[in-house]
């Protein structure tokens, strides 16, 4: 098996990195220098894009981080988000920012004209199969010869837990499927989701995901501060990805192709702008994801790896409009379509774990349905104390919510995983790549250890066919 290393996707960004001005260099004395750009961004956006707000846009961003982020187009100007998103043309979790005044757009509206164009966030998928030479990869994690033929795009990612700041992707398809390869830098395959544990007194209980609970109106990085998100005294869940994608025909999301899913996040303690605060008091008052009108509809394809990979699916799931109340709190806009999870709790019984795999031990952290096993007494009391049983009985997703073939592998610091969904399917919540010529927008997001603090792409990725 050979996966990407955190060395080989580092290596793609100083290529990148070459292709960009330099902090050294000088411009003419009539033309803007990178040094006045970076002290009106620092000026006007520090008090919530300083170096350590952990924010996909950074004042602290030398010019060839800028250049590459997608945050400016040199050949489109008016639709560089570092222009939308300040002055309040598309969703800002800063909201109108006051002292970005003109003068100062013209000055970094001028640097960024001089730049060359950024390498597109363009997922160019490979034809595979049929009239091909190229065999269809098998969605097992391992490598598969199209990997080396298909070209690597580099997406940026922040805003959430871990340690991750990119995530590679590649594409390939055939006459059925679209297929995927994502790899993102992890430290550690989170695994321990939840499980049982018997206490000093000899009794049971179910950890929580996080420890202690959040306090209203934190965010998620104030939140987690300096600690580590693996330490399983205060975190106990598992490694998941996402990604969104725009449907198009009657449930296109208006505003996605040139924001992504960023478009669908909305937090009430940021004025219903995108943000990420809790709300452990009013559970529909966090920040929640949904659509802005009831016909828009984005597909959510969600790999939870305690939940899904051991059966070799992710959950195919959606966002949908939603009006912010106790109906719904907990999910906000996100629904799942039609079908079982295939997974559930490992239920109490007198406060105790009901059942164990074919034997107690952990790991795995969960139980296949058709192998749980009635825990007694006896056993339970033999165990010691810190003993831990699984948490998640699983049987695998049914129906529409099984759609998305996915497994996914760690291996020395990297997750890499591969996906295969049919390229049309009969369900209305799901995209449909029935159009081969489109440009179809999307977005990433890596959970690492974090049931919502996800790192994300804010700049707007898109997947074309080859032919």
């Amino acid at each position: 098996m050979r996966f990407p290393s955190s060395t080989g996707i580092g290596s793609a960004l100083v290529l990148l990195a070459a292709a960009a001005c330099s902090d050294s260099s000088t411009s003419p004395a009539d033309k803007p220098t990178f040094a006045a750009v970076q002290q009106i961004l620092t000026q006007d956006c520090s008090s919530c894009h300083a170096a350590a707000s952990g924010r996909f846009f950074l004042v602290t961003m030398d010019s060839a981080q800028l250049q590459q982020s997608g945050l400016v187009d040199p050949l489109n100007l008016a639709q560089s988000l570092l222009f939308l998103k300040p002055t309040g043309a598309i969703p800002h979790g800063g909201g109108v920012v006051a002292a970005y005044t003109a003068a100062h757009q013209a000055v970094i509206r001028d640097w960024v004209a001089l730049l060359p164009p950024a390498p597109p966030s363009l997922l160019e998928a490979v034809k595979v199969g049929t009239g091909t030479a190229i065999p269809a990869p098998t969605v097992d994690g391992f490598y598969d010869v199209v990997w080396s033929m298909a070209a690597p795009v580099i997406l940026r990612v922040s805003g959430g837990w871990g340690e991750a700041e990119f995530v590679q992707a590649k594409a390939a398809y055939d006459g059925t499927y679209l297929y995927l390869l994502l790899a993102w830098n992890d430290d550690r395959a989170s695994t321990r989701r939840q499980p049982w544990v018997k206490q000093p007194d000899g009794s049971w209980k179910s950890l929580d995901a996080k420890l202690p609970a959040p306090t209203t109106g934190m965010t998620w990085n104030e939140y987690l501060g300096t600690a580590d998100e693996e330490d399983p005294a205060r975190f106990n869940y598992e490694d998941k990805f996402a990604i969104m994608w725009n449907t198009y025909g009657a449930g296109n999301i208006a505003g996605f192709d040139q924001t992504g899913c960023a478009v669908t996040c909305h937090d009430p303690a940021q004025a219903n702008r995108p943000g990420t605060s809790y709300n452990s008091d009013q559970a529909w008052s966090a920040a929640k994801k949904y659509t802005n009108t009831p016909a828009e509809i984005a597909d959510l394809w969600h790999w939870k790896l305690v939940r899904n990979n051991q059966h070799a699916k992710a959950d195919d799931q959606f966002v949908r409009y939603w009006v912010p109340g106790a109906a719904g709190a907990a999910d906000g806009g996100r629904a799942s379509d039609a079908g079982a999870a295939g997974y559930g709790n490992n239920p109490a019984l007198n406060g105790r774990p009901q059942y164990r795999g074919p034997s107690s031990a952990v790991p795995p952290y969960y139980i296949f349905d058709n192998q749980k096993v009635l825990l007694t007494d006896a056993e339970l009391t033999a165990l010691p104390v810190g003993a831990a049983i699984a948490n998640m009985v699983t049987s695998g997703p049914t129906l529409g919510r099984a759609d998305i073939d996915a497994k996914g592998l760690w291996n020395v610091g990297t997750w890499v995983l591969e996906i295969r969904r049919k390229l049309v399917t009969t369900d209305q919540t799901d995209v449909q790549f029935d159009d081969l010529a489109r440009k179809y927008a999307f977005g990433v997001a890596l959970f690492d250890n974090a049931q919502i603090e996800h790192r994300y792409s804010s700049v707007v990725a898109k997947l074309s066919f080859k032919p």
